[in-house]
């Protein structure tokens, strides 16, 4: 069992490492060091199903991250947004499919409950109070805990929990998924309660008259001098 651990840390390592989108954040991570410095303590019960206790991490980070407040926040969506979010979104989205390097990020979200008391900073993630889950993250982002050895292995936990939960949240869940085959979509606005869209005040998706619209705006645009139609770049 430790041997497959190990692996998926390396795994997740190689496939977030390196993809452009992520490189900033993961380059130089040491989740694998951490591992091998630690040992599998870490990451919690071995006999406990990963995806179950990532699962209550995930949705206690969301509620944190997006509360209920004037509007509402994730746990108004729960529990739908919680499996959705971590299972589907941050499967296909940050790992590809690929259920090697997930298992990783799973072992990096549940490291990011189970370290706080093993390097005497409180209790587990799930047992602090919302203030102490709110200093947490915030030292884990501004990299306090390198001189404990873990900063790595908490980051790629924060960090990628962090673009879960907002990105699944804005992308406008549950209203999230297009009508395969509309050549238009719904009207997703307008909802109670309010989702992601309503929130940040988005448009939604172009409409006929909006498409009507923007072309009428495009016929007879002025063609830019100086532009060789024969560059293969353009």
């Amino acid at each position: 069992m430790s041997n497959r651990l190990r692996e998926s840390l390396k795994e997740m390592e190689k496939v977030l490492s390196r993809r452009a989108f992520f490189v900033k954040i993961a380059t130089g991570a040491g989740a694998v060091a951490v591992y091998d410095r630690f040992g599998p303590s870490l990451f919690g019960d071995a006999a406990a199903d990963p995806l179950e206790r990532a699962l209550e991490v995930f949705g206690a980070f969301g509620r944190l991250v997006i509360p209920v407040d004037r509007d509402p926040g994730w746990a108004t969506f729960e529990p739908e947004i919680t499996r959705y979010g971590l299972d589907t979104y941050v499967r296909q989205v940050f790992t590809l499919g690929n259920d090697l390097a997930f298992g990783g990020l799973l072992q990096a979200i549940n490291a990011y409950n189970e370290i706080p008391p093993q390097i005497r900073f409180g209790p587990r993630f799930l047992e602090m109070p919302l203030n102490a889950q709110a200093d947490y993250l915030t030292k884990v982002l501004s990299g306090s805990f390198e001189f404990d050895g873990v900063q790595d292995i908490l980051s790629f936990g924060a960090i990628f929990m962090l673009l879960g939960v907002k990105q699944t949240f804005f992308l406008n869940f549950p209203r999230h998924l297009a009508t395969p085959g509309a050549e238009y979509q719904d009207d997703l606005l307008g909802n109670s309660p309010k989702t992601g869209w309503d929130i940040m005040g988005f448009r939604g998706p172009v409409g006929p008259e909006e498409e009507a619209e923007l072309r009428a705006r495009s016929q007879g645009a002025p063609e830019l001098p100086g532009v060789d139609w024969r560059n293969p770049f353009i």
